[in-house]
């Protein structure tokens, strides 16, 4: 059983095989013709309900005049007006038939199509639908009306192409509208077909309930070789299933080994079809397959962006809230702090000058108070007080500065574009990591050169950009210490240099460089690639680069790339666009 809208190059290699092998107990190119027919009638099926996908299947041959049986002599002259008919006029005949309606189902009660006389290339251009029948197969009509055999081998070795009307309904082309076409709810119509060693055309036409498409049609082209590899060995033998139908044509005088020798060659040139027209199948599979597999391949890509858009969005989603909170929560008491840091310190001098004056007065206090004096040692802890006092001020300032950096950094923007100062991205980040700047027991101190250029307002989203500077600037700290741990440190200090510019009045270029171990130029190629890393299992999932190398093309219309030469440190340059295209952001989830 084989589906139309459904069909595969297997189906139709099974088809096809199935057919070749229909003529192997048939007495006469009716019976095989007959069983093709009621082969496809009952085997074409729509899966979805089980239901025969055919209203009607037709099979055609033409034959000369002088060949026919009586009763289908009589009914082409009747056609003609009842002349005397040549032997040699063609005739397209019905050689089988199956259908829906029982008449159908023989030709002997076909009341149209018995044996329709082609009695000139103007007559078949009378009858539409064999006239594009002969056409669309790719047939002349001369050569069908009077065969040249000085041509026919030529002809015959001929692959045809398939007759294909798409939409039924009102076609010119398809007869019957009334009565068969809307009745019968036929939708398209398929035909194929060829040269026989003979002369003769065959074409099987098969009337749909269901539309079909183009790649489904060319996959059908196989087909009629087939059906001639079935019918082949009766072309110049028994055509009708009735001896006594039979009229034998005199004129006709071929020996038995001339007869099997073309029978062979025709089989032979049949068969070199069929091996090319498979090999040209699996190509066209081949380049589907492929095609498919670029599909998949791209499809794969976009589940992956989207996967890692998601864990982003919901990671800085759930981030941002909690930098938001903490900093909410810090703020309120740090303000109070600061705020008051300033009276406690006028409380403070005014006490100290309380006892300066009891001092300038009672210069020679008790025994016991002069004990305490020397016990708090009064000088120093009055010039103390004042220092503690600053960097209380100071300290408050610092936490100040930190916490608006976080709100800063945790600023969630969903469609919104603000102009903003690149530097104070920047700024904010630095003091987010400023504690890993600095030295520790194991690494010195980060050294960070910052070499701003003329800036303008960018229009840009801000929050998203101080991912991308974190992300970098973070890597760049990595990367720095890794090289100092394995003790890769060509260099004095370790260093990170930012530069901005403005490039040709129409980029802004932030590069970010460092002077550590370098990248080498695989790990390089890959380093946008989601779910890369070469960190450690537990230090880094692959998203930060990947995220941010979204965030710059695909949000801000911009550029991300790195250079770098192993043991010589590595830059990334950012390229924002001063003025962006409206579908610069057309991919892009935003957190």
């Amino acid at each position: 059983m084989f589906d139309l809208q459904k069909m595969t190059l297997r189906d139709m290699s099974e088809c096809g095989l199935a057919i070749r092998h229909l003529s192997d107990k048939a007495n006469s190119m009716e019976d095989v013709s007959r069983i093709i027919i009621e082969y496809l009638y009952n085997d074409i099926i729509d899966i979805k309900n089980g239901e025969k996908t055919c209203v009607l299947v037709r099979f055609f041959k033409t034959h000369s005049y002088g060949e026919l049986p009586l009763d289908l002599q009589e009914d082409a002259r009747l056609r003609l007006g009842n002349i005397t008919v040549p032997d040699s006029l063609k005739c397209l005949t019905l050689l089988a038939s199956a259908g829906e309606v029982a008449e159908w189902n023989s030709r002997h009660k076909s009341v149209e199509h018995k044996a329709i006389p082609l009695k000139s290339e103007e007559a078949i251009a009378r009858i539409p639908m064999i006239s594009q029948l002969i056409q669309q197969l790719g047939l002349n009509p001369g050569t069908v009306v009077q065969p040249d055999p000085n041509l026919i081998t030529d002809l015959e070795q001929r692959m045809y192409n398939v007759f294909y009307v798409p939409d039924a309904l009102g076609s010119p082309y398809i007869p019957s509208q009334s009565s068969f076409v809307i009745p019968f709810k036929v939708k398209s119509v398929v035909g194929f077909g060829g040269l026989l060693p003979s002369g003769n055309m065959f074409a099987v036409l098969m009337f749909l309930k269901v539309a079909i498409s183009r790649t489904t049609v060319d996959l059908l082209r196989p087909l009629a070789l087939n059906v001639k590899m079935a019918i082949l060995p009766f072309d110049s033998g028994r055509i009708f299933s009735t001896d006594s139908q039979y009229v034998a044509n005199e004129n006709t005088k071929i020996t038995p080994q001339d007869e099997t020798i073309a029978r062979l060659n025709s089989q032979i040139a049949t068969l070199t079809q069929l091996l090319d027209v498979s090999e040209q199948s699996t190509k066209t599979q081949s380049d589907r397959l492929e095609k498919a597999i670029t599909h998949l391949q791209k499809t794969l890509d976009k589940l992956q962006k989207t996967q890692i858009q998601l864990i982003h969005t919901e990671k800085m989603s759930s981030l941002g809230q909690l930098v938001a909170g903490i900093a909410h929560e810090i703020n309120n008491p740090i303000n109070f702090i600061h705020g008051n840091v300033y009276h406690a310190l006028g409380y403070t001098q005014d006490l100290l000058k309380l006892v300066r004056l009891y001092q300038q007065y009672y210069p020679n206090p008790p025994q016991e108070i002069q004990e305490v004096i020397d016990s708090i040692e009064l000088d120093f802890l009055s010039q103390d007080l004042n220092k503690i006092f600053n960097s209380m001020t100071i300290g408050t300032e610092r936490i100040k500065e930190i916490v608006q950096s976080l709100r800063t950094f945790s600023r969630v923007e969903h469609a919104v574009e603000k102009k903003v100062d690149i530097h104070t991205a920047i700024d904010s980040t630095l003091m987010i990591l400023e504690h890993r700047l600095q030295a520790t027991d194991k690494y010195p101190k980060i050294k960070v050169i910052k070499e701003y250029g003329q800036l303008p307002l960018l229009d840009c989203y801000f929050g998203q950009l101080n991912q991308v500077f974190m992300n970098i600037i973070a890597n760049a700290i990595d990367a720095l210490q890794e090289g100092i741990a394995n003790k890769n440190n060509q260099f004095a200090i370790p260093t990170i240099h930012i530069r901005t510019q403005v490039l040709n009045d129409k980029w802004v270029i932030i590069s970010i460089a460092d002077n550590g171990p370098g990248i080498n130029g695989e790990v390089c190629s890959k380093l946008f690639d989601p779910f890369f890393t070469t960190k450690p299992v537990g230090k880094g999932t692959g998203i930060g680069l990947s995220i941010s190398h979204q965030i710059v093309v695909e949000k801000h219309g911009g550029e991300l790339s790195c250079h770098s030469i192993p043991g010589q440190g590595a830059e990334f340059l950012i390229k924002i666009p001063l003025r962006r295209t409206q579908n610069a952001e057309h991919s892009w989830v935003s957190p």
